[in-house]
């Protein structure tokens, strides 16, 4: 996943004014020994990855009235196909979006393209921070975005519906929940659905809200519930609080890991 957030700088912002609302807001937040849900407490606001914790993170972010994120990449839904497909296990986020980026501008992100022009694109090198990089999987996601372009049914996609889109995208070869997921997040902003990767996986892993032997792959149901619940129990958008822990747990990488394996 990759996100931009745009928020105004806050060298900008009335320091004073915002401090106060999230204080009063903080003034309110459960006792630190209080049950959250499945018996984990809401822990001490100041302690890194509790429950109070990423209520209050959310908060400073949101308070701020010119905070906003950007979900999708594409323009319509074969573009936000084809940038989720693109991206996602074992690929560098940038990476992805260079691929995507490069699609785009040739043009190939239409119905009826051919698999030989998809990999002539993904097969050469990118460059990014002055380095060339190649595209790990050229081969296979070459073959599933030239199947999905290449469907009969890409005139009756339901775009009206998050679940409806969510079931639908998951017809799609190479897309299972996560990315069926991302998409109908980014284009429907859908707060019914989560996007439960290795960076959401690991802070709920540390509140207590996940297990060990929880699997992504084969429990998404379940750790999407899971959050989803953690979420309205915070009374927080789902969107936004998966953007927020998905960019601090990146950051702290190698942190997170030293936590998880207390």
């Amino acid at each position: 996943m990759n996100y931009k957030l745009r928020f105004e700088d806050p060298k900008v912002v009335e320091e004073t004014t915002l401090l106060n609302r999230i204080n009063e807001q903080i003034v309110g937040l459960p006792n630190s020994n209080a049950d959250l849900m499945f018996g984990i407490k809401w822990g001490a606001y100041e302690k890194l990855f509790t429950p109070a914790y990423w209520k209050v993170q959310y908060l400073m972010y949101t308070e701020n009235d010119k905070f906003d994120i950007e979900y999708r990449f594409g323009d319509n839904i074969y573009e936000e196909v084809v940038a989720c497909l693109l991206g996602g296990f074992g690929l560098k986020s940038e990476v992805g979006l260079a691929a995507f980026d490069r699609l785009r501008r040739k043009n190939l992100i239409r119905s009826g393209t051919k698999y030989e022009d998809i990999i002539s694109c993904l097969e050469k090198p990118f460059e990014l921070n002055g380095k060339k990089i190649r595209y790990r999987f050229p081969n296979q996601k070459s073959k599933y975005i030239t199947q999905f372009l290449n469907r009969n049914d890409l005139d009756n996609i339901p775009l009206f519906d998050d679940i409806e889109l969510r079931d639908w995208l998951l017809s799609i070869n190479g897309i299972g929940p996560k990315t069926a997921a991302w998409v109908t997040r980014n284009y429907l902003n859908s707060e019914n659905v989560a996007i439960i990767d290795i960076h959401i996986y690991r802070a709920l892993l540390i509140m207590g809200l996940y297990k060990q032997s929880y699997s992504v792959q084969k429990d998404y149901v379940k750790l999407e519930h899971i959050f989803l619940k953690f979420c309205g129990e915070l009374d927080v958008l789902p969107s936004r609080m998966d953007a927020l822990i998905w960019l601090q747990m990146k950051q702290a990488n190698r942190n997170v890991l030293k936590l998880i394996n207390q």
